[in-house]
């Protein structure tokens, strides 16, 4: 009987069940007790307070998946305004009616705002009442006032029109919903903040002459300004200036209009602002500045503009990281190329002696260690785990990032914490032209890890007769035993690789 095949790990038990176990959290955190649910709702508040709004959304989806309300509202806000998601007034109907039929009262409320307005759904007004009704029937402060104004507006309509008139319109109601929307909710979105973020000036025009605030906040600190300026509407910022909305004016997260203009990569609204005094050196609550958050979203025009009006890019970021670091991870070449020209130290490490090299390569991006390697990077560098960037990225079975860094500069034969080399992660992951280059540069061909395993043995148990093949011809010893004293071809036999064991024979 053959014996069953044998996972084999080539990482320290602790981090493997280490990142199990986080794995594991996420997907069944919300089924684990009634409790459950304040803790992540609490995580994602935290997480919307630092600015965090990515890893938010990514909670509330998967908890929201799962069926639950209050999850399901909170992803349908962040569609509408476009924060950790792309703004999506389909997906924030969906949401939010999938909360309001679970009997939410706050969700309830808003779909009917939805319907009424035509966000996400064509307009319907008697949708839009029977929404508000179930919200009001709960208690939610406003619902009613709507309600009353939906059926009086409705029956004015019907006394001066015939029976087959055709419905309410939105222009119509406009004027008459204008006092109450104001009043319906101190959580619900001013009017000119709405406005503000759809690009509609006519609108700003008219709240502006009837008096309207232009200092009045969203429910998370947002004036008008700074959701103008998120989504990049130009014109509208134009108009919010002229009518001195304040440019330094901060949210709950402490982001500003030009931080907000910058993560969104409107190159036209940051200058506007710039001239108008917006704080270059301004951070939010998690230390942002307008140059990192439009680094981290890689829009290299806004960065150059910034960077250009003197902008700090030597300002420390979390755990040590640079500006340089975080383009190298993610971003296109020419943002990287920017930076170094600029000024960025190439080899600056991290708190965990990572470099902007190691990053990229961890991430696989390639564009990014091009640049890097053209400005003479130190590829030997190693994190405080002994990771050189080939290291990191054979770790990661990244091929492409791997074959970028296989040059004169690389440490061919640095280790991990767990003893694997350049060429027995290579065979683990199958890349048999890395493994045919680094047996070229003449590497250790019989160069065990921290368990005895060899690159020949790696090969066997993992089933890659090619590499089994390559190594053999280049004078691997397969008589070699790991720690628990077993040869190549019994890895094989035990792997149920029976091909490869006769390979050994």
């Amino acid at each position: 009987m053959a014996s069953p095949k044998r996972k084999l790990s080539l990482w320290p038990p602790t981090a493997a069940a280490a990142f199990a176990a986080m794995a594991a959290g996420a997907a069944a955190a919300f089924a684990q007790s009634p409790g459950s649910e304040t803790v992540i709702m609490n995580t994602v508040d935290q997480a919307v307070r630092t600015g965090e709004f990515d890893r938010a959304a990514a909670t509330l989806r998967k908890v929201a998946e799962s069926g639950n309300a209050e999850a399901q509202y909170r992803l349908a806000a962040l569609y509408r305004i476009g924060r950790g998601v792309p703004q999506d007034d389909g997906l924030a109907f969906k949401w939010m009616k999938a909360a309001a039929e679970q009997n939410h009262a706050r969700a309830q409320f808003n779909l009917g705002m939805m319907y009424l307005t035509g966000r996400g759904a064509p307009p319907d007004a008697g949708a839009a009442k029977i929404w508000l009704q179930k919200a009001a029937s709960q208690g939610y402060d406003g619902a009613a006032k709507l309600v009353a104004e939906i059926s009086k507006r409705g029956a004015a309509d019907a006394k001066a029109a015939p029976a087959d008139a055709r419905p309410i319109r939105l222009a119509e109601l406009e004027a008459s919903f204008l006092r109450a929307l104001a009043a319906a909710s101190r959580n619900e979105t001013p009017e000119i903040v709405d406005a503000a973020w759809r690009g509609q000036t006519d609108v700003i025009t008219k709240l502006i002459s009837s008096g309207a605030d232009i200092s009045a906040r969203d429910s998370d600190g947002n004036t008008a300004l700074m959701r103008a300026a998120s989504a990049g509407k130009s014109e509208a910022v134009n108009m919010l200036l002229a009518a001195r909305a304040d440019v330094n004016a901060e949210n709950r997260a402490g982001e500003r209009p030009l931080m907000l203009a910058a993560a969104g990569g409107h190159v036209d609204v940051v200058e506007g602002l710039l001239r108008r005094g917006a704080d270059l050196s301004a951070r939010t609550r998690s230390g942002d500045t307008a140059l990192t958050l439009a680094t981290r979203r890689c829009h290299q025009p806004v960065a150059k503009l910034l960077l250009d009006r003197r902008a700090d890019m030597r300002a420390p970021l979390e755990h040590g990281m640079t500006l340089l670091m975080v383009a190298a991870a993610a971003c296109p070449s020419d943002l990287v190329e920017l930076l170094i020209a600029k000024g960025a130290p190439v080899d600056a490490v991290d708190e965990a002696q990572r470099t902007a090299l190691w990053l990229a390569a961890d991430h696989g991006n390639t564009g990014g260690i091009f640049a890097l390697l053209k400005h003479n990077a130190d590829q030997r560098i190693s994190d405080k785990e002994g990771r050189t960037p080939l290291l990191r990225a054979l770790e990661n079975g990244n091929g492409e990032a791997a074959r970028l860094l296989i040059g004169d500069g690389a440490a061919l034969e640095a280790r991990t914490a767990a003893g694997n080399t350049p060429l027995i992660l290579a065979a683990k992951s199958g890349m048999s032209d890395i493994v045919d280059r680094l047996l070229n540069r003449g590497v250790r061909i019989n160069a065990r890890n921290n368990i005895g395993y060899n690159a020949l043995m790696i090969a066997s148990h993992e089933g890659r007769a090619d590499i089994v093949k390559a190594l053999l011809r280049a004078g691997a010893d397969p008589t070699l035993r790991n720690k628990k004293r077993e040869t190549a071809i019994e890895v094989a036999a035990a792997a149920g690789h029976a091909e490869i064991a006769r390979l050994l024979k």
